[in-house]
């Protein structure tokens, strides 16, 4: 399944907390498996409660219409499927119903309160960590101060953090849609489309691989010049950067590749291959113990050794469920530590201005020691000539 249980309990074990309750498509999905197009298109539908004792039922708690709709994937591993807010005259998955709303909780607290209830978790002041942690406070009212609300969007973060083999094989697929279709978009460029134009490329190429384009942010850059706009007619010595973004089954890849109009010069091709092998020098760095910072500074200080001494800097998150799936609070982009079994991209972005803009950016799996690059490694630096592409190695 998607979740990594034992994690889930080692974490919760280290912060006292008793059950957890997911709000969001993205969190409830990934405790229960919970995913109609209903409660991920609306987005405010369904919960899933799981508690740490393996004792007491884990359980998805949504609208009554939804309860019975056709899931995405495979389902719910949790036995307890509990509906509320029935609407008069609809029943489960939309079938003929009852013409009373009587008899169900009608709201998010009240489904919360009497499943706590039920399973013996809404009396001696029980932690309970609620992605969002105003419905916590909501439920603790409504139980009259019996349980603590304490706050989960990172403590979600964290478990989330080391996939499971079912997960792997999601950003596995979404890291080989991702590169086909900035492939395809990069083939598009070649032929003589511009930047406006690959995009729309780029965007219908990845549904057509069945996953779901989320962005591209393309770049077209002159030397001498700067930025260009993106309708601009491209011209020999012109580069073009991609970063890309797709999802299959929900779960996010990011990949960054540049192209060269024609071939790239000598200048081009020494800064990117300074870029290159400072980044394979760099690998043995991404390793679980080490912190994000020293990991960016020891990558930048290795390209620069490598033979571009004017590389500033990278940025390094973490991939999964989110573009950035490790916790970082208010929103603000803070120093973590790596783990064993954590997927993580690196932004390597570079800008010469009398010699183009680069970028390239893999997708890498930490697990027992190794470093595995999911993505093809090859093509990082694309050559547009005759119409194609041509990997520059």
């Amino acid at each position: 399944m998607l979740l990594n249980r034992p994690r889930a309990d080692e974490l919760m074990d280290r912060d006292g907390i008793d059950a957890i309750v997911a709000s969001t498509p993205i969190n409830t999905y990934y405790l229960s498996s919970w995913a109609t197009d209903a409660s991920w298109g609306f987005g405010d539908l369904a919960l899933a409660l799981l508690p740490r004792d393996h004792a007491k039922e884990a359980a998805v708690l949504t609208v009554e219409i939804d309860t019975g709709q056709p899931q995405q994937g495979g389902g719910t591993w949790m036995r307890i499927v509990r509906g509320y807010a029935r609407k008069p005259g609809i029943g489960v998955g939309g079938t003929q119903g009852v013409l009373t709303s009587e008899g169900l909780p009608q709201n998010h607290p009240e489904a919360v309160a009497d499943y706590l209830r039920e399973i013996g978790l809404a009396t001696g002041g029980a932690r309970i960590a609620f992605e969002d942690r105003g419905l916590g406070l909501d439920v603790a009212e409504m139980l009259g101060g019996a349980i603590e609300a304490v706050g989960a969007r990172d403590f979600l973060r964290d478990i989330r953090m080391v996939k499971t083999p079912e997960e792997m094989g999601h950003m596995r697929a979404a890291s080989r849609k991702t590169e086909l279709a900035l492939q395809i978009s990069a083939e598009a460029i070649a032929t003589g489309a511009t930047c406006a134009e690959a995009e729309r490329v780029f965007w219908s190429a990845a549904a057509l691989g069945g996953a779901r384009p989320v962005f591209l942010l393309i770049t077209p850059y002159r030397p001498g010049f700067g930025r260009l706009d993106k309708t601009a007619t491209l011209l020999p010595g012109d580069t073009v950067t991609f970063d890309a973004t797709t999802e299959f089954a929900h779960y996010t890849s990011d990949i960054g590749r540049t192209a060269v109009i024609g071939m790239p010069n000598a200048e081009q091709l020494r800064v990117f291959n300074a870029t290159r092998l400072g980044w394979r020098a760099a690998l043995p760095h991404f390793r679980a113990g080490a912190l994000s910072t020293d990991v960016e500074k020891a990558v930048t200080a290795a390209i620069q050794a490598a033979g571009n001494p004017e590389f500033r800097g990278c940025g390094l998150h973490s991939v999964g469920l989110e573009h950035t799936d490790h916790p970082h609070p208010n929103g603000g982009m803070h120093t973590f530590e790596l783990v064993d079994g954590m997927v993580i991209s690196c932004d390597l972005p570079w800008i010469g201005p009398d010699i183009g803009k680069f970028h390239f950016e893999d997708i890498i799996y930490l697990k027992d020691g190794q470093v595995e690059i999911l993505n093809n490694p090859d093509g990082r630096l694309l050559a547009c000539i005759d119409g194609r592409t041509v990997p520059v190695e």
